[in-house]
């Protein structure tokens, strides 16, 4: 992918740009590092659904897979054979996922909510079926989260979306093809 001349190949993007629409959508394309990263930290249900998975945030009613470096390294070995078999990982900025990119030497690019998408993500938060407790805290913490995104540094490539952007448009103009 390439974006204003700067090639990456992964990308780390904020809550409520459609990052498990994508992933869902494009299988064969793309990884939803959150959920490998999920399911290698829990138990997870091998029927689950991804709006029964989506509905768990906040409280997540599943025993705990291994500790922190046992699942950390679990989960790497499967990004590294999705990496190999040529799939694009998309992530939250979970530190597990941004030290996984900066450890394997993978570029990546951070997108990230403009200022004025406050109650935007609020309403996809709702849509996509998130308790009400993760909502209202990430609405809270909005400002919180936009000043620490702005200062974001160890993508090579930064994208602030806005009220009718999607992920899936953002990639396109990253130069992905489907």
């Amino acid at each position: 992918m390439e974006y204003k001349g700067i090639k990456f190949e992964a990308i780390v993007a904020t809550p409520g740009c459609g990052k498990s629409y994508l992933c869902d959508k494009y299988p064969d394309k793309f990884v939803d590092v959150d959920e490998v990263r999920l399911k290698c930290k829990y138990i997870v249900p091998e029927d689950i659904t991804r709006d029964e998975l989506e509905r768990t945030k906040g409280e997540r009613p599943f025993a705990r897979r291994a500790d922190y470096e046992e699942y950390v390294s679990h989960m790497e070995k499967l990004l590294d054979q999705y990496v190999q078999e040529g799939k694009i990982l998309i992530a939250a900025p979970h530190p597990e996922a941004v030290e996984y990119l900066k450890k394997r030497g993978l570029k990546f690019a951070f997108v990230y909510q403009a200022e004025d998408m406050k109650y935007e993500i609020e309403r996809r938060m709702i849509v996509r079926g998130n308790p009400a407790n993760v909502v209202k805290e990430m609405t809270d913490q909005f400002e919180f989260f936009l000043n620490k995104n702005k200062n974001e540094s160890d993508s090579v490539v930064k994208y602030k979306f806005g009220k009718n952007e999607y992920l899936e448009e953002i990639v396109k103009k990253f130069g992905c093809e489907f």
